[in-house]
């Protein structure tokens, strides 16, 4: 089950509908926001790994918006396509990449990796290391259980899951100016993208055994 409960995911999509229509309406595409979104997740990212926190989560924010609309903007359009389908699938690979980064990015700029242990910049480095593998795995086990006619959506952060707590985690770091909190909120999504890694290997091995048996 997600951190972030699917009834309350729903609604915010729901609550996006009314935007997404009036945005098809004037022949905006859902591959446009899709490219949108990701451009501004990139630029969102890049603020963060210069220490700027503060632009960084409106720009991060707007992307993540973006993010959502163009699926709302497809459905208004009577349905996704292929390629949309293609390109939302892989620059959400590359933005979850970009999020990541700008942690190891961050945290690199503040410590030496090899010689000091603990302290928040360590944090960020190692952390956002994990984050960086733990969020390819999770939709890749997802797809490759998919394309042995499995499910795999199991687990306790997707990706809006691990979106909404590095957000929060940016957030607290603008208002208090403490980028320690940040730091937590990196090792926190990626522990629990860990978790989720091991959650959904375990469900699609159990899903397998049981049809082998």
């Amino acid at each position: 089950m997600s951190i972030v409960p699917r009834r309350l995911a729903g609604t915010l999509r729901g609550g996006l509908a009314p935007v997404a229509r009036g945005l098809h309406g004037i022949g905006i595409s859902a591959n446009a926001v899709t490219v949108l979104g990701f451009f501004l997740t990139v630029v969102g990212a890049a603020l963060v790994a210069t220490a700027q926190p503060a632009v960084g989560l409106v720009v991060l924010l707007l992307g993540s918006l973006s993010d959502t609309l163009d699926g709302q903007i497809a459905r208004a359009a009577g349905g996704g396509t292929r390629l949309g389908s293609f390109l939302d699938s892989t620059l959400d690979r590359l933005s979850d990449a970009a999020l990541a980064i700008a942690a190891i990015q961050l945290g690199a700029s503040s410590f030496d990796p090899y010689f000091q242990t603990f302290g928040s910049g360590a944090i960020l480095f190692w952390g956002g290391l994990l984050l960086l593998v733990a969020s390819f795995l999770v939709p890749y086990i997802r797809a490759k259980a998919e394309s042995l006619g499995e499910s795999a959506s199991v687990g306790i952060a997707p990706r809006e899951a691990r979106i909404a707590l590095y957000l929060v985690g940016v957030a607290a770091w603008a208002v208090t100016g403490l980028s320690s909190l940040f730091a937590v909120a990196v090792a926190v999504t990626a522990f629990l993208a860990t978790i989720t890694v091991i959650q959904r290997i375990a469900h699609v091995t159990n899903a397998l055994n049981e049809k082998k048996g």
